[in-house]
């Protein structure tokens, strides 16, 4: 019985057995696009002058940014969750208060309650902007690990556009129990997927890890070889035990920590004043305003939803096709470029200088900018902060700079309706594209090229190790020579 599963098992391909492994996480990131640009249509229902619950703007305003005070609690509890529990059980425990978010949200009868949710909401989102990147990379190959991560990008403008559309055809209460499904398919898939062989050889289970790596890649000469390779740099990184304190003192001295987390630091700034979150959360208000009210703002809302969609489709063939670096730069060209263009014409407009009939024409800018954002800025990041940071301290990085993600999402988010109020859309559109193209500008000096690299490779650059340097019984050289085969193989 046993040998006719392991033949099955064998006739299963490695690349649909890693996207069975990553499908969980890849779910629960919809269900995260979902939350984001749920706002967009929970706060129009409500407006309604037939709403039986009433909100205030600052009400509007938490509700929509809280998620970001929410991710630090999660954020902050994620790197203890992956190092002691595991990747797999962290996962599988952060869509329980997401679960719960959405619960309590269907019940909601005033605005504590809806604060409540998004909190419950926004803490998940906290352990798996952590949890998701790092699980995705340990569980794909150097082969497919890039469209694996690029999958991210693709799960969050799929759940915007689905949260968009069940908002438009759905009452409010509907569209949160239809949203709220995504977690109950994540975390099925979750539970019948196995730990990371990284994780486990970590931990020194390689008996664990040799059953989870050959059920993942095969047991092909190849994978063999790669499964060694993992196994032995555990072993050496391991060595004795030391103080937390003294642990964590060499780690921040260390390059291969250090530089990765402020590379990390500005990419997620450039995230999030890029207005990646602040256009799903205010679509309706800034399509009105860019549009000058010729597009009905459900119409136009959608509009968006489906360019960002199709670019998402896009840019998980571009990064598997392409360089990291072109295919940030590229979108971080056209975002600027779409951006103080849009300004442009919207502060013309006001002046008079574009007639009504040509009223519309800053729609267009406004859609190749969410092209370029969803292009380059919102699947890079996702696809590095998989990738860029050592073993050793992957769950440390990912919490450090998602911490700084989530202090961006809550003051982005919190300041856009001022922002709206007192400089206009106009004005705001101006402020992102001189900070994106800023960000843009340090990340140019700081940003390695990780394309078609192994996790050690990458962990050796930042180290500063040249092949060859390290003699011991199992080099640096022979890992990275290794690891070169079984990619090209």
């Amino acid at each position: 019985m046993s040998e006719s599963k392991a033949k099955k098992t064998h006739k299963i391909s490695p690349i649909l057995r890693q996207l069975l492994a990553v499908s969980g996480v890849v779910i629960y990131m919809i269900g995260t696009g979902a939350n984001i640009a749920y706002p967009g249509v929970l706060l129009e229902q409500l407006r309604q002058p037939d709403s039986a619950l009433r909100l205030t703007r600052e009400h509007e305003s938490w509700i929509a940014s809280i998620l970001g005070l929410a991710l630090i609690a999660g954020i902050i509890v994620a790197p203890f969750s992956l190092q002691n529990l595991g990747r797999r059980l962290t996962n599988q425990l952060s869509t329980l208060p997401a679960l719960g978010g959405w619960a309590v949200l269907v019940a909601a009868r005033g605005p504590a309650a809806l604060l409540i949710s998004r909190t419950l909401q926004g803490f998940a989102m906290g352990l798996q902007a952590a949890a998701g990147p790092v699980s995705i990379a340990e569980y794909s190959s150097p082969k497919y690990r890039g469209a694996f991560l690029a999958t991210i990008a693709f799960s969050f403008a799929l759940g915007m556009l689905v949260a968009h559309i069940f908002g438009t055809i759905l009452y409010w209460r509907a569209a949160a129990v239809a949203c709220g499904s995504f977690y109950v398919i994540s975390l099925i898939l979750i539970s019948i997927s196995p730990e990371t062989p990284p994780y486990l050889a970590s931990r020194g289970k390689n008996s664990e890890c040799r059953k989870a790596f050959k059920l993942l890649r095969g047991d092909d000469e190849n994978s063999e070889k790669e499964l060694e390779v993992l196994i032995k740099s555990q072993r050496k990184t391991a060595g004795p035990k030391v103080p937390q304190f003294t642990f964590y003192r060499q780690m921040i001295t260390k390059p291969e920590f250090y530089k990765p987390t402020v590379i990390m630091m500005f990419m997620f700034i450039l995230f999030q004043l890029s207005g990646m979150t602040v256009v799903p959360s205010y679509t309706v208000p800034i399509m009105e305003e860019v549009s000058g009210g010729t597009i009905e703002p459900y119409t136009s809302m959608l509009m968006v939803d489906i360019v960002r969609f199709l670019t998402a489709i896009i840019a998980c063939f571009a990064i598997n096709k392409f360089n990291r670096r072109t295919v940030l730069f590229l979108g971080i060209i056209i975002s600027v470029v779409s951006l103080l263009t849009t300004a442009l014409l919207l502060y013309l407009r006001d002046g008079g200088y574009i007639t009504d009939k040509y009223k519309w024409t800053p729609v267009v800018p406004t859609l190749f900018y969410i092209f370029g954002k969803t292009f380059g800025i919102l699947p890079i990041p996702w696809a590095i902060a998989g990738e860029i940071f050592p073993l050793a301290y992957r769950s440390v990085g990912s919490g450090i700079s998602g911490m700084f993600l989530s202090i961006m999402f809550f003051v982005v988010v919190k300041t856009a309706p001022s922002s709206f109020s007192q400089i206009g859309i106009n004005g705001t559109f101006c402020v992102y594209g001189i900070s994106v193209a800023i960000c843009g500008l340090f990340l140019f000096f700081l940003l390695p090229e990780t394309k078609g690299k192994t996790l050690y490779e990458i962990e050796c650059h930042f180290r500063g190790a040249k092949a060859g340097m390290v003699k011991a019984d199992w080099s640096e050289k022979d890992k990275m020579l290794e690891l070169k085969n079984v990619e090209e193989g």
